[in-house]
């Protein structure tokens, strides 16, 4: 029996296989590895497109903010400006409805001087009630726009005898030096018709009451009931006030609106028509020189009217007593004047009104530098005598004692104040006064101050630039605004 191997039984063995086996393993796996990394390739490329897709969108918005940041702070910038003008300019305007709301006759009677003090007299008061409110106490601008129709209001005054005589342009004259004396304040004419005024009244209402600035809005018509119809759209508008002048309709108090009245400046009792006149009482006499003695006409007595405090700086007028009222006690007739023993006298002097005294002021030219009020020519004579008082009691003249009588130093003062100095002498010590510099200089803004603002020889000064004013040399001294004391202006 043959023991030979000779490989019969392993026939179908190919020892390669596992070597196969394993590559087919190695690369089913690698075409896995590099489907993997093909898919980890792809995903990849597509999030790095959305990462810079994410980052354009980042740096776009980062723009944006940046943006309207600095928007955000121009806009407040802006507002912050807008705020601070509002609240720096404030001011008031007072709408009048003239032909109701009538001035004072006292003040109208004068004429253009009479609508000088009135606007004067009218600005005072205004301010004076803004700063007594904590509501308006910032405001010093003040607009006044007085609407009437001049012609129906000076006939009605005429005729109820409010204003006598024959001259009907004095209403007119009373609005030019209403407008002269306030630079603010304006008197319009709209002509004749009773709706000219109210009309206009009502849309300059209208229009302030929309300006932010406008911080008190005040109307002067409480006569007219169709006004306080008008309001009912403003109602609790805290701005709004009234300005009354005849005692208010019922419709006004029950507004709620803050009323207040002027009585120096407006009439309180309305104007009485014609016939209300002529029932106002029995006739007075008007008395003239006939051929046969004297004779007698009646005439219709004037309604009376309140009497107002006279305006500010003018002394109370001494108003003659009507001759009706002195015969009324007693039966008049032409017999009676006839049999009388002492004859009748009859004043018809017109009452010398006096002149009313000048606000302090002081002068602007052109650049609104100081300017100083010309002097008077001084009589030399009185200053060597001012000067010799001087030289023998050893001091000078206090300036504020006898130029302002305002000296806070009072008997410590160094300066000679004793006896006052007469007229002659007082401009003597105005002219010595004003060689001395006003430490201000063409800024100072004092109506007392007496120094000097510029040179007294301007263009020919002796003393070049040894001169006190030589910085003031070559300045404008030719005045062009005269400012008062209130801050009101007036054009030279």
């Amino acid at each position: 029996m043959s023991t030979r191997y000779d490989g019969s039984d392993d026939q179908d063995y190919d020892p390669a296989d596992p070597f196969i086996t394993t590559y087919h393993t190695w690369r089913e796996s690698n075409r896995q590895y590099r489907q993997i990394e093909e898919s980890l390739v792809k995903k990849y490329e597509e999030l790095y497109i959305q990462f810079r897709e994410k980052v354009r969108e980042c740096e776009r918005e980062k723009r944006n903010a940046i943006l309207w940041e600095k928007h955000q702070r121009m806009a407040e910038i802006e507002l912050n400006g807008l705020k601070s003008v509002v609240e720096s300019s404030p001011f008031a305007f007072v709408v009048i409805d003239g032909d109701g709301a009538v001035f004072n006759e006292e003040l109208t009677a004068l004429g253009e001087e009479g609508g000088g003090l009135a606007a004067h007299e009218l600005h005072k008061q205004l301010k004076e009630y803004f700063h007594s409110s904590p509501y308006f106490s910032g405001i010093d601008t003040i607009f006044v726009h007085v609407v009437l129709s001049v012609e129906g209001l000076s006939r009605a005054l005429h005729a109820s005898g409010i204003l006598a005589g024959t001259d009907h342009g004095l209403l007119t004259k009373f609005g030019r030096g209403f407008c002269r004396a306030q630079p603010l304040f304006s008197f319009t004419d709209v002509g004749y018709g009773k709706e000219q005024a109210d009309h206009k009244v009502r849309k300059l209402f209208e229009v302030m009451e929309k300006n932010v600035q406008c911080r008190c809005l005040i109307l002067g018509g409480c006569h007219d009931n169709g006004y306080a119809t008008f309001l009912e759209s403003f109602r609790g508008n805290t701005k709004i006030c009234l300005l009354e002048t005849t005692p208010a309709a019922a419709d006004f108090r029950k507004s709620g609106f803050k009323r207040f009245s002027l009585p120096d400046v407006f009439r309180s009792e309305p104007v009485p028509s014609r016939s209300q006149v002529l029932a106002a009482g029995p006739p007075g006499f008007a008395f003239s020189n006939g051929n046969n003695g004297l004779s007698a006409t009646a005439k219709p007595a004037p309604a009376p009217s309140p009497r107002l405090p006279p305006p500010i700086d003018q002394p109370v007028q001494q108003q003659p007593t009507p001759v009706s009222a002195k015969l009324s006690d007693s039966s008049f007739s032409y017999a009676s004047v006839g049999k009388t023993s002492s004859p009748l006298t009859i004043n018809i002097a017109p009452q010398k009104k006096a002149a009313p005294k000048e606000r302090p002021f002081y002068l602007l030219n052109k650049d609104d530098e100081r300017v100083d009020v010309p002097l008077p020519k001084v009589d030399q004579a009185v200053v060597k005598r001012l000067e010799d008082r001087r030289n023998a009691n050893g001091a000078n003249f206090c300036n504020r004692y006898h130029l302002s009588n305002s000296c806070k130093n009072g008997n410590d003062c160094q300066f000679q104040h004793g006896e006052r100095l007469s007229g002659a002498e007082l401009l003597a010590l105005r002219y010595k006064t004003r060689n001395l510099v006003c430490t201000t200089g063409h800024l100072c803004r004092d109506p007392s101050c007496n120094l000097g603002h510029h040179c007294n020889n301007p263009g020919s000064c002796f003393f070049g630039g040894a001169c006190r004013f030589a910085d003031f040399h070559g300045m404008d001294v030719n005045p062009t605004i005269k400012v008062y004391e209130d801050g009101a202006r007036e054009i030279m």
